[in-house]
Protein backbone atom coordinates (compact mmCIF):
# COMPACT_ATOMS: atom_id res chain seq x y z
CA UNK A 1 0.00 0.00 0.00
CA UNK A 2 1.52 3.46 -1.03
CA UNK A 3 1.59 6.14 1.48
CA UNK A 4 -0.59 8.30 -0.03
CA UNK A 5 -3.38 5.75 -0.20
CA UNK A 6 -2.70 5.18 3.32
CA UNK A 7 -2.78 8.56 4.57
CA UNK A 8 -5.69 8.97 2.66
CA UNK A 9 -7.57 5.90 4.46
CA UNK A 10 -6.65 7.66 7.88
CA UNK A 11 -7.46 11.42 6.80
CA UNK A 12 -11.30 9.79 5.86
CA UNK A 13 -11.55 7.86 8.83
CA UNK A 14 -10.47 11.75 10.79
CA UNK A 15 -13.28 12.99 9.05
CA UNK A 16 -15.86 10.09 9.86
CA UNK A 17 -14.89 10.27 13.51
CA UNK A 18 -14.69 14.34 13.63
CA UNK A 19 -18.36 14.08 11.86
CA UNK A 20 -19.65 11.39 14.41
CA UNK A 21 -18.28 13.57 17.40
CA UNK A 22 -20.17 16.53 15.73
CA UNK A 23 -23.04 14.77 15.46
CA UNK A 24 -23.41 13.42 19.04
CA UNK A 25 -22.47 16.86 21.13
CA UNK A 26 -25.08 18.89 18.85
CA UNK A 27 -27.83 16.00 20.14
CA UNK A 28 -26.39 15.98 24.03
CA UNK A 29 -26.61 19.87 23.73
CA UNK A 30 -30.12 19.54 21.95
CA UNK A 31 -31.54 17.50 25.25
CA UNK A 32 -29.78 19.28 27.97
CA UNK A 33 -31.61 22.66 26.45
CA UNK A 34 -35.11 20.68 26.18
CA UNK A 35 -34.47 19.18 29.97
CA UNK A 36 -33.82 22.39 31.29
CA UNK A 37 -35.56 24.27 33.95
CA UNK A 38 -36.01 27.75 31.58
CA UNK A 39 -39.87 28.44 30.77
CA UNK A 40 -40.36 31.46 28.68
CA UNK A 41 -43.13 34.02 29.99
CA UNK A 42 -45.48 35.01 27.64
CA UNK A 43 -47.75 37.71 27.70
CA UNK A 44 -50.65 37.08 25.39
CA UNK A 45 -53.25 40.88 24.74
CA UNK A 46 -56.16 39.20 25.91
CA UNK A 47 -54.97 38.33 28.94
CA UNK A 48 -53.12 41.80 29.20
CA UNK A 49 -56.64 43.35 29.04
CA UNK A 50 -58.28 41.34 31.76
CA UNK A 51 -55.66 41.96 33.53
CA UNK A 52 -56.19 45.83 33.24
CA UNK A 53 -60.15 45.85 33.90
CA UNK A 54 -59.63 43.73 36.96
CA UNK A 55 -57.06 46.89 38.05
CA UNK A 56 -59.61 49.26 37.03
CA UNK A 57 -62.66 47.37 38.75
CA UNK A 58 -60.80 46.84 42.27
CA UNK A 59 -60.07 50.66 41.85
CA UNK A 60 -63.73 51.49 41.29
CA UNK A 61 -64.30 49.15 44.38
CA UNK A 62 -62.19 51.13 46.80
Amino acid sequence: MTYKIKSLIYFSCFLIAAFAYNVVEQREEFQNKMQSQEVSKTEFEDQVVLEELQEENADKQE
